[in-house]
């Protein structure tokens, strides 16, 4: 009887390689994940030692149709991930599973509380970074630096996936831990507050700065402010985006105790910019800030 190859082997071998493959991740898989199944199991499935990664995926992707590959991110750094083909797994559901630490956020975070009336074609999904140590413990920052930062447009991400008529935005996020991440209907996805903070810092992600307003208005009855607040002070950011919190919280009518009750806990002491790139702006001496004539 002829010696079977290696190919032949992974026949009789295939449902255990594909269990094997999931335990890794369900939804999508690295190269290195695949390597990881191949070097776990060669000794169990009797594969030669010869057998390569490359064949390995080339049995799983073109022989057996079991895995199919995708790519995403900027032309610098292409990445592949490799997704069950068999699988009906909804959109978000994967694009949460294509990096580490990541949630859905921004927009699509609006759109699962049910926030908005506009219809978001895009997911938008937070990779937390590793943490990093803080080389502004004082977070002192010169009035010349905001206005800097904020007189240029807002730098875009350009690593996105388009993935069944959706496209995908993946963005670099600050470590938080999972700061007021929950986890709802399979999804990891910002809770109401963190949400807020989120789209308060990158209007963009979310429609813009007067879509923030009426989601701040859609919010009104189920918002709490002071866990909000509590996560603004962990958050520690760069930059006073309190005064925009307030700002919308004003523009939204909440109640006067409740934000006084908010502006007590944050000292403001230099201009700010709701968004930006603004032109015609006008000023809000109570917030100390710049924001677009007619918001």
């Amino acid at each position: 009887m002829a010696r079977l190859n290696k190919f032949q082997i992974m026949d009789l071998y295939v449902e255990e390689i594909t269990s094997a493959l999931k335990t890794k991740n369900k939804y999508s898989l690295k190269k290195s994940q695949i390597e990881e199944v191949l070097s776990e199991n060669r000794f169990i499935w009797k594969l030669p030692n010869n057998t390569t990664r490359s064949e390995f995926i080339n049995y799983l992707t073109s022989k057996k149709e079991i895995l199919t590959s995708i790519q995403f991110g900027p032309m610098s750094r292409i990445e592949t991930r490799y997704i069950f083909k068999k699988n009906n797994v909804e959109t978000d559901v994967l694009a949460i599973n294509l990096y580490s630490n990541s949630y859905l956020s921004h927009y699509s975070a609006v759109t699962f509380h049910d926030l908005t009336d506009e219809i978001n074609k895009s997911i938008y999904v937070t990779h937390e970074q590793s943490p990093k140590k803080s080389n502004n413990l004082d977070k002192d920052i010169h009035q010349k630096d905001i206005f800097l930062a904020f007189s240029k447009p807002m730098r875009l991400t350009n690593n996105y996936l388009d993935y069944n008529s959706q496209r995908i935005y993946f963005l670099n996020g600050q470590y938080t831990n999972k700061l007021g991440v929950i986890h709802r209907q399979n999804l990891f996805v910002t809770d109401l507050e963190r949400t807020l903070i989120d789209i308060t810092v990158r209007p963009q992600y979310s429609g813009g700065v007067y879509e923030v307003l009426e989601i701040f208005k859609n919010a009104r009855d189920q918002l709490s402010l002071n866990r909000l607040a509590a996560y603004l002070k962990k958050m520690n950011l760069k930059y006073p985006y309190h005064q925009s919190i307030g700002f919308f919280l004003e523009r939204a009518n909440y109640k006067e105790k409740s934000i006084t009750s908010f502006k007590n806990k944050f000292p403001i002491k230099n201009d700010f910019y709701l968004t930006y790139d603004m032109t015609g702006s006008s000023y809000n001496e109570n917030w100390k800030l710049h924001h677009p004539k007619n918001i």
